[in-house]
């Protein structure tokens, strides 16, 4: 676990080196927060690579990374103390300055860290005393994936890449895992499973909070409005379970910032290239041009790294990028900017993306008007045939949005509008690239599931409220007492619609308790980790939280379709596999050759999928000895299981 600790605080200290590169006038704690994750982008790509050359995820592969980054760290602090950029004084003085002048921020972040501290410890695998772990229903609902990946990359004694499917075997993950190998870090350092997801949430959640502050800052000039910018994100949106009245703007903390873990890190990245970007590009301290290029060169490097850390993150920053540079050639005439952004963005992100476009289906990428199903079908039923009738439907779709995001975000908009009307003329210019992103969002899926869009849809949310407390601000300026008063209780009326909503999703996650895995599942987990081999393969069902794949890093024949079709794997080669594995459940001996399984498992969830797929399963075939070994019979939480070791064939695959 030491050795864990270690990488966390070298990845920091090199963030700070890189900082200090930077001609750009941070807060002391936006320092911190932009050196966390700047730091971490890099040193998890660089024991990425390590372990992809070296073929190990291992001690040899993370020591001479944390050996690297020290050495780079130390050098690069050197240089830029030298250039006068820090000194051990000037950071210990701004330090204390900061604890004892700036209590409003720092009383603004503790209560941020207890936020993020509370909803992980509680929400995020809650144990209780018989050792059950619980989740929100939405970390219920996708961190066994996670946990999937985590456990294959660290119970594994090999590392290859392209990294395999866990849940499909034979097919190559496209799936952004860098968050996911940071865990599977942690664990080869001596973290649980639970602590190696626990403390990476957590820092990284602050961070992104923490980001966000300061940009509604930057954009605002007030501190006030950072605090109200944050608060607004995370009590925004909706609850779940109201899509038959259309509403399904969801709470970004229930929707993407719990379960969602790659979001973290890569909404966390994305603020970091926003701050870079509008201090270039819009700041009254821009500077020279050298600072200018140094600051976009950067911005442009993070966003290159995005790709496997969260794609949806990478397109996002990646068009606002776009749109920002694509304004100073356009206006400024300056074409040197575009080209120190797109220069790193290109080398570094180019690979990735040729890589992840071999897993892009049909599904991906596809003309989707009205962002949901609903919304989409209705767009597309209308008359497109001739000039006329393309001008009426054009009207009746332009109103149908607009009643959706009424109804959706209409309070967001108003406030926002209203800060818009009131923020400086670069922070004006800079908003437009998000609402582009909206747009855009609403016009194009990007991946088979509708909703995935939202994953762009966050991005434009915290612009929109880092501009939002901005006509909060303005009624101070108003004179004249009714008129004041009229505007305040308006714009009261607006926010409170805005976020109360949010705090109703805040009390109904509470309120949920889904067992993720009871105690006597993660048992049989870690004895199977102990008794089977790291590389087995086992046919379960494909229930999502099965403990098996999600707890000994074991791959099975097939997983959750949810996943797998999101992911996009094709719905044929699916109800190929599932075929194959009712046969191999009907005791079909050479389809579980042809596949290479190792291990059958039968027990609750496997009776719950034969019923669901209306098979009888074939229990008697697996108590022929010359074909199958029994290696585990328990009754957990009042269900039989019993785990099958297939005996090979000299033909069989191995």
């Amino acid at each position: 676990m030491i050795l864990g600790v270690l990488f966390i605080l070298v990845s920091f200290l090199l963030g700070l080196s890189l900082s200090f590169l930077l001609s750009y006038p941070f807060h002391r704690l936006e320092r911190a927060l932009v050196a966390f994750v700047m730091g971490h982008a890099v040193s998890i790509w660089v024991v990425f690579i390590f372990a992809a050359v070296l073929g190990s995820l291992s001690s040899e592969s993370i020591l001479p990374c944390i050996a690297i980054c020290a050495v780079v760290s130390a050098l690069l602090l050197g240089v830029t103390k030298q250039a006068g950029n820090w000194s051990y004084d000037t950071l210990k003085r701004n330090w204390c300055a900061s604890l004892r002048g700036d209590k409003p921020a720092l009383a603004f972040f503790s209560a941020l860290l207890l936020y993020v501290l509370f909803m992980n410890w509680y929400g995020v695998f809650r144990l209780d005393a018989a050792g059950n772990w619980y989740a929100f229903h939405t970390v219920w609902a996708d961190y066994p994936w996670h946990t999937s990946l985590i456990t294959a990359l660290a119970y594994s004694e090999t590392f290859t890449f392209p990294v395999q499917n866990p849940q499909f075997p034979g097919t190559p993950t496209h799936y952004p895992l860098i968050f996911d190998f940071y865990s599977a870090i942690l664990m080869k350092t001596g973290f649980t499973l639970r602590s190696s997801i626990l403390v990476p949430n957590i820092c990284f959640q602050l961070a992104l909070f923490g980001l966000l502050y300061y940009l509604a800052v930057r954009v605002t000039n007030s501190k006030a409005a950072g605090a109200g910018a944050t608060a607004i994100f995370i009590f925004a949106g909706f609850p779940a379970g109201l899509q038959d009245i259309n509403i399904h703007f969801l709470n970004p903390i229930y929707a993407v910032i719990m379960p969602q873990r790659t979001a973290i890190i890569g909404l966390a990245t994305s603020f970091v290239v926003y701050l870079l970007l509008y201090h270039a590009l819009f700041s009254e301290y821009r500077g020279a041009a050298r600072e200018r290029y140094k600051a976009v060169f950067a911005a442009g490097a993070l966003i290159g790294l995005l790709p496997y850390i969260h794609a949806h993150s990478f397109m996002a920053t990646g068009f606002v990028g776009l749109c920002l540079t694509g304004f100073t050639l356009v206006a400024r005439k300056d074409w040197r900017t575009p080209g120190f952004f797109f220069l790193p963005l290109l080398l570094l992100a180019l690979p990735q993306v040729l890589q992840i476009r071999s897993g892009v289906s049909d599904g991906f990428f596809v003309f989707f008007p009205g962002w949901t199903d609903t919304n989409r079908d209705l767009i597309m039923s209308y008359d497109w045939s001739c000039a006329a009738a393309l001008l009426s439907s054009a009207v009746k779709s332009t109103l149908l949005l607009e009643t959706f995001w009424a109804l959706n975000a209409g309070g967001l908009f108003i406030l926002f509008t209203v800060g818009l009307f009131k923020a400086k003329e670069g922070a004006k210019i800079f908003s437009v690239p998000f609402l582009l992103l909206f747009v855009l969002a609403n016009l194009v899926k990007f991946q088979p599931w509708y909703f995935d869009n939202y994953k762009l849809l966050i991005h434009w949310l915290a612009v929109t409220c880092a501009l939002a407390p901005l006509a909060l601000l303005w009624v101070r300026e108003l004179t004249g007492g009714r008129a004041k008063t009229v505007v305040a209780v308006v714009l009261a009326a607006v926010l409170f619609g805005s976020t109360i909503f949010g705090l109703v999703t805040h009390a109904s996650m509470l309120e949920q308790r889904y067992v993720i895995w009871s105690g006597d599942e993660i048992a049989m987990a870690g004895w199977l980790r102990e008794n089977t081999p790291p590389e087995a393969l086992f046919l379960t069902s494909t229930t999502h939280n099965h403990p098996i794949p999600s707890l000994t890093g074991r791959a099975r024949v097939m997983g959750y379709e949810g996943w797998l079709w999101s992911h996009g794997i094709p719905w044929t080669s699916m109800n190929e596999r599932k075929a194959a594995m009712e046969a191999m459940y009907d005791g079909d001996y050479s389809r579980l050759q042809e596949y290479g399984v190792d291990y059958i498992c039968i027990g609750p969830y496997e009776r719950a999928f034969a019923l669901e797929n209306h098979f009888d399963m074939n229990e008697k075939a697996f108590e022929d000895e010359s074909k199958f070994h029994l290696v585990y019979e328990q009754e957990l939480d009042g269900e039989r299981w019993r785990i099958y070791e297939v005996i090979k064939t000299p033909s069989s695959p191995v």
